[in-house]
């Protein structure tokens, strides 16, 4: 019966797995995750959001008493009604989306996850995220995925500020979109003053957020990228003191995630150039150090060796 409903939601909620979407290229082998796995690595697997809750069945039952328009969006969708006795089942739906987005089966976990209601949009919209960084077949497609992050975030409303994952989902998609779009287009589309409203206010509610603050520190320098130093400073308030200072407060809370370090090494080349090079490469030479924990790390730790090989030619 659940699964004939699990089935229901998926078309009426009109979700398929998007079969143009690519396989994950690397051995998936290392990614097992399953029973009892997940919970047991759950803490390095999400060390990037802090001190993020397992889902388990508690977690929906304490999550369904708090916010009640999420369970009204919920209940619509999937058999979960929020009866005490449904919380397991649930939750071990919204496991194996976990599963299926650590392993890089992320078309699957975007399916999986949107037929959950608002609980499993955050993994579904993670898994997209991924794919449109590191997988998506041309900047078109990419921006096109990340608005839709962005789109069904705002959708979400004031919901988002329950999850801290959500809440970076949204601004990561914004940032990363405002490195590549024109600034006459990220202005009008009002990402300077909203990325760093919105890294704000996920940074009061988790200001141990390895993933927020190396982004705001990225965003730092970005902008100094783009219009310079003076007027980034003089316009938009960014300082290399500040870009340092982000960074800095993220490896304090985890220094084991190769974003952090890859970010590091191109915010130091925006704003430092060749004077900062040879940080740079020591910061790119600990991102391919770093053993992943899961397929987006995998993928992260790939895309950092790519810039490492460019370095070292480049420095030839």
């Amino acid at each position: 019966m659940r699964i004939f409903l699990l089935v229901l939601a998926l078309l009426s909620f009109g979700v398929q797995a998007n079969p143009d979407w690519k396989a994950f290229p690397f051995d998936q082998s290392a990614f097992d995750y399953s029973g009892d796995k997940l919970r047991q690595a759950w803490p390095r697997l999400t060390l990037g959001f802090g001190d993020y809750p397992f889902p388990d069945a508690d977690w929906v039952r304490r999550m369904a008493e708090q916010y009640p328009e999420a369970l009204q969006r919920t209940t619509s969708e999937t058999a979960f009604t929020g009866a005490p006795e449904e919380a397991e089942a649930y939750a071990a739906e919204l496991q194996e989306v976990w599963r299926l987005l650590f392993r890089g089966d992320f078309a699957e976990a975007k399916a999986r996850g949107l037929a959950l209601g608002v609980g499993g949009q955050v993994p579904a919209m993670y898994a997209q995220v991924i794919y449109a960084m590191f997988l998506a077949d041309d900047q078109d497609e990419k921006h096109r995925l990340l608005e839709e992050v962005i789109a069904y975030n705002e959708k979400a409303g004031d919901l988002i500020k329950a999850d801290s994952v959500a809440m970076f989902g949204g601004v990561y998609a914004k940032a990363r979109l405002g490195e590549e779009l024109s600034v006459p287009v990220v202005l009008k589309r009002g990402y300077t003053s909203q990325i760093p409203d919105q890294l704000d206010e996920l940074l009061k509610q988790h200001p141990k957020h390895p993933y927020a603050l190396a982004l705001y520190g990225g965003y730092h320098a970005g902008v100094i990228r783009k219009v310079g130093k003076m007027v980034g400073r003089m316009t938009y308030g960014v300082s290399p003191d500040k870009m340092e200072h982000y960074f800095q407060r993220s490896f304090q809370q985890a220094d084991t995630l190769p974003i952090g370090h890859y970010e590091y090494a191109n915010a130091l080349n925006y704003v430092y150039g060749k004077k900062e090079r040879a940080k740079a490469l020591e910061h790119l030479e600990m991102a391919v150090s770093i053993q992943p924990a899961n397929a987006m790390e995998a993928l992260e730790v790939a895309h950092a060796r790519k810039l490492l090989n460019a370095e070292q030619v480049a420095g030839k």
